[in-house]
């Protein structure tokens, strides 16, 4: 093998371990320590947003989606909702029901995501996977690693979820 080549290979080595230690020195948005109970993470929804007084805008909310389809309850703010082992877990307000919907995303694939507005919560309780948040045009917006506490996020700009 060349010289060159081996330079060339040692930058790019180089590069990914820059980039890959930005991302797992610390979530950029860490809540307060939740309780964890076996190998779950227990997610405290944040307080419902401002704006959801009955109003015609109310009226013709759509309730936000994920394909390929995933399990998920409605939860409201400040109860517990178990993120159980294997689970990418986010929580995001659903207007047409006035409550927090939470997803369970198990199986590995990248999920699309419609009428996903405002602040909610995730915890990647993944065994060994990372989670990755991509904009409109496919860039990665943040990483979520495995075995983090919920942190909150605001998954406005977000149109996809790949959890493996």
């Amino acid at each position: 093998m060349s010289r060159t080549r081996r330079s060339a290979f040692a930058v790019v080595g180089a590069f990914l371990w820059v980039l890959a230690s930005a991302f797992a020195s610390a979530p950029a948005h860490a809540a307060p320590d939740t309780p964890r109970e076996n190998d779950s993470h227990i997610m405290i929804m944040p307080p419902a947003p401002q704006e959801t007084a009955a109003s015609s805008r109310a009226m013709a909310a759509v309730s936000p989606t994920v394909s390929p389809a995933a399990d998920y309850v409605h939860t409201t703010s400040g109860n517990p909702v178990e993120c159980t082992s294997g689970n990418l877990c986010a929580g995001v307000w659903d207007p047409a029901v006035g409550k927090y919907k939470v997803f369970f995303l198990y199986r590995c694939a990248q999920y699309s995501l419609s009428y996903w507005n405002g602040v909610g919560q995730a915890v990647n309780n993944q065994v060994g996977a990372a989670a990755f948040f991509y904009g409109q045009n496919g860039q990665v917006l943040d990483v979520a690693l495995p075995e983090n506490r919920p942190f909150t996020y605001d998954w406005t700009p977000v149109w996809s979820i790949r959890n493996c």
